[in-house]
């Protein structure tokens, strides 16, 4: 008997939870989220409103009767606060100073930054984010107001290039200027395909367009600008370029979907998206308009142009310093600065029960519905985090919306909303929603920490504009003629107190105006002196303050060093203790690899017997096999040979009683009766009326030994399937009881629906008439049930009823008395006016009597109108 024994395990520990490092938290900036209100204009005047404006930053939401609160009972009015509400007369001057001129200022500084409208079906985002020509929105107002600013600080095509992991690469000006003959070079690839292909490029007019000409004025001049723009759609959870080449015919034709990426800074990125780079509003928006019109755009009910995406314009500000001459731009990637702004158009939330949406479009606004909930569950998470001081995960994964934005939530730069709401009483429930977002999406602070966002090389400023003083002087020199080879520029800063001293020689007579000149020289030179004291001063305050800044720092360092130092002691202490118990548990291995060892041996030795128990086993089942085959055999030889013999004796038996009919039927023959029929015991089998047959239907040849048989008069030749013989005036006794009748019905019945309906006292239904049915005793009458169309595609219910009449030959047979008809027929409807051929009504060809004259035998009876059941049947 084998017996396992489990092997001793060690008793498992709980391990001691990681304690937290003291560490003292840091200052940080904290910026709220800016949400601003825009209230769209009512459609007609008299048009029922469900907002209203208070001030400048509150509105108040009234529930008209029709909303689902109303009818709940929770009818109250409500005041929301945003950082600024914009009424139906606001410009898109006015909207685009408040919320997204600020924006403009930090991205051109070098900071990041995010605005997105959010609202419902038709309350004007896309309004807000595009606008038109004549009156542009915030997209367009954006790129005059970056290109006004940078007009003339921007760096030549080609100095800054993508390297495709979310970072721009300096090129030299041989490079750049190779890049550049390249472009020009290669024509714009064309869409390959047979069909005419919709124009792609920017079709909209902009002869009609009113540029916004303000521009940020805090930018640095010694600096050099590049603008990239990319254009992606999130559709159905799926990410878009909308500026990518795309083929209309083959496998890869349409757009591909794109993927998410950090690059080393851990900022998300589109992988694979077309970043292109522009040098006028113009060529931005006509990038723009090819975005958009590969935008998912559909009709809804609520909107004829319902976005069903959600669109990011993204604008990225590349800079880079020039050097200290001020002539050429420092390659470094170091010293490169990039930001970025994007501009959000999302999808409006919408309910399938007021958009009536069928297909795709219910397809679409769930996914479309999804996203903003995760928006939601986001800042909630934030929100929640923020004011209970917990550490609850974000959900910024769930879409591809919220993942993309993630750097933006966790302080990569500043985050502006604008809540578009329609003032229509209908949306009350929608507006209702989008409110309590705005809310909560105020309450988010969004922490950032304070870094740099300028690599310092130590240049002087102001090189751009010496260096342009200095061309501008080296051209009207070679104007005039001077050799300016060797005229060089040095804008090394000089520090002097002062002018030269002035000429001190004088005369009794210049004395007093030499003493004015100095006068005023060393007044000049004190003015310096104490100019310089007090930038010495500010400077020094400001290095103390850094040098505290640093002490601070070093001591909360030092703080956390000590407590790091704490945890490593005791995470030693902790692997040492488990370095012993990982001896312990090695030398527990061993002993169980040994016991694991034994055990297996001990399994190789039982496998070995089992393997020759088996083959013991297949030997005797292969000779059980064999006995069995055998067995066999023997059985199928004594079978065969038994029905042999049983054929040999039925082989004579039949032969006999044929000999014996034939010598009967002579014996007839020759005592002259051959008028009478020929009848055989109805114990005869169908085998030996077969032998019979033949004989009987043949007449029999003359005889040329008897002149008895020399007869003239043929012998007749009974028909064995002839109708059967039966008396039509046979009574049936009606002493024992009523009449039985058998009610020979359809397998699948369809209910006739009639006011009348038969009645069969006792009766006995069947769906498949037997040889036995009609043969029994007690049956006294047969009724036929047959259901059929007729011309003017009516139900109609017949029911062919007869007598069972015995037969002379053992049999019974049916004689149809009556014929009942169950029919219904619309009094209204027109009767058929069909005719045949010759003009005669088309009548049916086959009567009821020709249909019921076929007996079961399968061959017509004739009259009486009969329907034969024999009992051989």
């Amino acid at each position: 008997m084998l017996s396992i024994m489990k092997p001793e395990t060690p008793i498992k520990r709980k391990p001691r939870p990681t304690p937290k490092p003291k560490t003292v938290e840091r200052h940080v900036e904290k910026d709220p989220v800016e949400v601003f209100c825009r209230i769209r204009p009512v459609e007609t005047p008299d048009q029922e409103e469900c907002i209203s404006v208070i001030d400048s930053s509150t509105v108040k939401l009234t529930p008209p009767v029709t909303s689902f609160a109303f009818r709940n009972g929770n009818a109250k009015e409500q005041l929301y606060k945003f950082q600024n509400v914009f009424g139906p007369d606001t410009t898109q001057k006015e909207l685009f100073d408040h919320v997204a001129k600020p924006l403009v200022s930090e991205v051109l500084n070098g900071k990041n930054g995010l605005l997105f409208a959010y609202g419902v079906t038709g309350s004007g985002k896309t309004y807000s984010m595009e606008g038109v020509p004549q009156d542009g929105g915030i997209v367009r107002r954006t790129l005059d107001v970056i290109f006004n600013s940078i007009q003339d600080y921007q760096a030549r095509r080609c100095t800054f290039k993508p390297d495709r992991m979310n970072g721009f690469d300096g090129q030299s000006e041989s490079d750049a200027f190779s890049d550049r003959r390249r472009m020009d070079a290669t024509p714009n690839r064309i869409t390959r395909t047979n069909k005419p292909r919709r124009e792609t490029s920017g079709s909209q007019d902009n002869s009609q367009r009113i540029p916004d000409t303000s521009r940020i004025e805090n930018i640095d001049e010694d600096n050099v600008f590049s603008l990239f723009v990319s254009y992606i759609q999130i559709y159905n959870n799926y990410i878009y370029d909308l500026l990518e080449e795309v083929l209309e015919i083959g496998p890869s034709r349409g757009l591909q979907t794109k993927i998410l990426r950090e690059d080393a800074q851990h900022n998300m990125y589109v992988h694979g998206c077309v970043e292109m780079e522009v040098k006028s509003p113009e060529d931005a928006l006509e990038i723009l308009y090819k975005g958009q019109k590969r935008r998912k755009i559909a009709y809804t009910r609520l909107n004829c142009e319902s976005s069903r995406s959600h669109s990011i314009f993204t604008i990225r500000v590349v800079q880079a310093p020039l050097d200290a001459q001020g002539e050429d731009v420092v390659t470094d990637k170091n010293a490169i600065t990039v930001s970025q702004l994007s501009l959000v158009d999302l999808a409006g939330s919408e309910r399938n029960i007021r958009t009536k949406a069928v297909g795709d479009r219910i397809k679409e606004a769930g996914n479309i519905n999804n996203s903003l909930m995760n928006l939601r569950a986001c800042i909630e998470a934030l929100r929640e985090n923020q004011m209970m001081g917990g550490l609850k995960k974000v959900p910024y994964r769930d879409s591809k919306l919220t993942h993309y934005f993630k750097n933006y939530f966790d302080g990569e730069g500043k985050v502006n909303m604008v809540v578009c709401v329609n003032p229509k009483a209908d949306d009350y429930d929608e507006t209702l929603t989008v409110m309590k977002f705005a809310q909560l999406a105020s309450e988010v602070q969004i922490q950032r920490v304070i870094q740099p966002v300028r690599h310092d090389l130590g240049l002087p400023p102001g090189r751009r504009r010496a260096n342009q003083l200095f061309k501008e002087v080296r051209r009207r020199l070679e104007a005039e003629g001077e050799n300016t080879k060797n005229l060089e520029v040095d804008l090394t800063p000089i520090y002097t107190l002062a002018p030269d001293w002035p000429a001190v020689t004088y005369t009794p007579e210049t004395l007093e105006e030499v003493f004015t000149k100095l006068k005023a020289y060393l007044q000049k030179r004190v003015n310096s002196r104490e100019k310089l004291k007090i930038d010495l001063k500010d400077k020094f305050s400001a290095v103390h303050l850094a040098i505290m800044d640093m002490e601070k720092e070093n001591i909360i360092m030092k703080k956390e060093i000590a407590s790091l130092r704490s945890l490593y002691g005791d995470a030693m202490s902790k692997v040492r203790s488990l370095e012993s118990m990982l001896l312990n548990a090695e030398s527990a291995n061993e002993s169980l690899q040994r016991k694991f060892s034994d055990y297996n041996n001990l399994v190789d030795d039982y496998n070995g017997v089992r393997d020759e128990l088996d083959m013991a086993k297949t030997q005797g089942h292969l000779d059980k096999q064999r006995m069995k085959a055998w067995h066999k055999t023997k059985l199928e030889q004594e079978k065969e040979k038994i029905k042999n013999g049983l054929n040999a004796k039925f082989t004579q038996k039949k032969s006999k009683i044929y000999h014996t009919q034939v010598r009967a039927l002579q014996e007839i023959l020759l005592d002259g009766t051959s008028n009478t029929p020929v009848s055989f015991p109805p114990s005869s089998s169908d085998s030996d009326l077969s032998q019979i047959r033949p004989t009987a239907r043949s007449a029999i040849k003359a005889s040329t030994s008897d002149p008895k048989l020399n007869s003239s008069q043929a012998v007749p030749t009974p028909d064995l399937y002839g109708p059967a013989v039966v008396n039509l005036r046979h009574r049936r006794s009606r002493s024992q009881g009523a009449e039985v009748w058998l009610d020979h019905r359809p397998t699948h019945e369809v209910p006739s629906g009639t006011v009348l309906q038969p009645a069969l006292q006792r009766c006995r239904s069947v769906t498949r008439l037997r040889s036995g049915d009609l043969t029994d005793g007690h049956v006294t009458n047969y009724c036929l049930t047959s259901q059929h169309q007729d011309s003017e595609g009516e139900l109609e219910t017949k029911l062919y009823k007869g007598d069972v009449l015995p037969t002379a030959g053992g049999g019974s047979q049916v004689v149809f008395q009556d014929v009942e008809i169950l029919k219904q027929r619309d009094p209204l409807a027109v009767p058929s006016r069909k005719r045949s051929s010759d003009g005669t009504p088309k009548v049916d060809a086959l009567t009821v009597q020709d249909r019921c004259a076929a007996s079961i035998e399968g061959h017509t009876t004739p009259r009486p109108f009969v329907l034969n059941k024999r009992s051989r049947f």
